[in-house]
């Protein structure tokens, strides 16, 4: 009985130190990499991940201030990402520490303003390895599932305003058969997302990539209009969230 209590207790602070392990300063304009492995079986996109895959799915090691490229212990999106690959498309499951993040917005919400109303994930995906921004997509996910998905031709473009006065970044009209789940935590809050293949061709890349080959991506957490945002890969001060050339690499595993 005594050794069983001991045992659980060193359980108790191991699931404890990983869950606050330090993350590492990203200042150095090294990019990160994280490699994706591939997986199997069916996946139920309700926020809990409970499936097989994202216990083999690999994490990105917490994220950083996008500017300076140091942690941020104070900020309230603080957290882990995890990324896998399928046949099916590109899997990313966000896992926040805000414990306090809301949203204005309806659940059901599409193309709506994310970042203006909600605590919410953001994916910047660029097919292949160019950091060029040409060809780019951006999706965004609320803590309660409300969702802004769009593509860019290059950085920042277009960006319009129609005859109402409202503004329209990238194009709008791109509607990814997307996958996604949310659920509230302990700690936080979840993310999950599938993004197809199918919907993220360009004129460069027009197929499913395949193992070995990487493209680019830069994950974000944010809350309060970014102003309190954390990135996977930081900007260090050459352009705005969308600077494909301080995306990191996602090579996608065996």
């Amino acid at each position: 009985m005594r050794l069983a209590g001991v045992m659980s207790v060193l359980v108790a602070l191991g699931c404890r130190r990983e869950a606050t392990a330090p993350v590492s300063s990203r200042a150095d304009g090294a990019l990160p990499t994280v490699t994706a492995p591939r997986v199997t079986g069916a996946m139920r996109w309700d926020g809990r991940l409970d499936e097989p895959a994202w216990a083999t799915a690999r994490r990105i090691g917490g994220f950083v201030h996008p500017t300076t490229g140091q942690p941020e212990l104070g900020s309230k999106v603080n957290g882990d990402a995890r990324v896998a690959w399928s046949d099916a498309g590109l899997m990313v499951a966000f896992e926040v520490r805000d414990r306090e993040a809301v949203s204005s917005l309806p659940p059901s919400g599409r193309d709506v303003h994310v970042w203006e109303g909600a605590s919410g994930v953001e994916v910047m995906l660029q097919p292949g390895d160019f950091g060029d921004n040409q060809e780019y997509f951006e999706v965004q996910v609320g803590v309660n599932g409300a969702r802004w998905t769009t593509r860019f031709d290059d950085y920042n473009r277009p960006v319009v305003r129609d005859e109402s006065g409202a503004m329209h970044f990238g194009h709008e009209d791109w509607e990814p058969a997307l996958e996604c789940g949310t659920a509230k935590t302990s700690d936080g809050y979840v993310v999950e997302m599938l993004v197809p293949w199918a919907t993220v061709m360009t004129s460069r890349v027009t197929a499913a990539p395949r193992a070995g080959e990487a493209w680019r991506m830069n994950l974000y957490t944010f809350r309060d209009g970014q102003r309190d945002s954390l990135a996977w890969s930081p900007l260090l001060g050459q352009g705005n969230f969308h600077r494909a050339t301080r995306f990191g690499r996602v090579v996608f595993g065996g």
